[in-house]
């Protein structure tokens, strides 16, 4: 019986967990916005202790800081922070892009025209949130061909920063869409013609924005704190 109820607490933690986390890269909160466990308990409908213990899982993935006597927050990176994450991402993206038009360009390419697709047809419906997550399923799609796990071991160490950050500058400026599926055009094209893709390849690795563009990307962010309301688990 004691079994049982660990296992029920560690569903509902999980559950718990994948709610706030789309919550945060979904930017239904601010960078930065303090979360107060009682208001989560509250709007969510479970206990203080699935909720601490849900914050404490994504602050391993970079994306709560939790400062002690003074609460849990959304990360908020700096410019410097950002700049050094499009760095650490660009290096993987491109190694894993070479690697998976070597050994499963096939199965790649299919991917992204797939990703690309939606993308396409979100950005004709305007659901900016949409047009974001297609982005980084195109993006994702290089790492998990790779074929190469510590590849992909190490972009799960930034993949949640990177998409909070991919859904506020995607669901911003309409040039910044245009121009990511633009370059996404070219990568296929190069990939379907036995092309250099490496050589369509963005400089920023999607719109993970650096410079000026992190610095307005990061003004843009800070919004109002989000209300709770909505944020059921069931």
């Amino acid at each position: 019986m004691r079994r049982a109820s660990r296992h029920g607490t560690n569903t509902l933690t999980a559950k718990v967990t994948d709610r706030l986390r789309r919550a945060i890269l979904d930017a239904e909160f601010a960078l930065g916005e303090a979360l107060s466990e009682d208001s989560l308990a509250t709007a969510l409908g479970v206990s203080r202790t699935p909720v601490r213990e849900a914050l404490s899982a994504l602050q391993l993935q970079g994306l709560i800081v939790i400062e002690p006597q003074r609460g849990s927050y959304v990360f908020s990176p700096s410019e410097q922070d950002v700049d050094e994450l499009c760095a650490f991402r660009r290096i993987l993206e491109i190694e894993a892009m070479r690697l998976c038009f070597v050994h499963q360009r096939e199965a790649t390419v299919a991917q992204l025209q797939w990703a690309s697709t939606e993308m396409e047809a979100a950005k004709r419906a305007s659901d900016h949130l949409k047009v974001a997550r297609a982005d980084g399923a195109f993006h994702e799609a290089l790492l998990e061909n790779s074929g190469n796990q510590y590849l992909v071991e190490a972009y799960k160490l930034v993949s949640g920063r990177v998409a909070a950050l991919r859904a506020r500058n995607l669901t911003g400026a309409r040039s910044v869409r245009s121009k990511a599926m633009a370059e996404h055009r070219a990568i296929i094209e190069a990939a379907t013609s036995r092309g250099d893709p490496h050589c369509a390849h963005p400089q920023d690795a999607g719109r993970v924005p650096s410079g000026q563009a992190a610095r307005n990307t990061l003004r843009a962010c800070s919004c109002p704190p989000s209300h709770c309301a909505g944020y059921r688990t069931d």
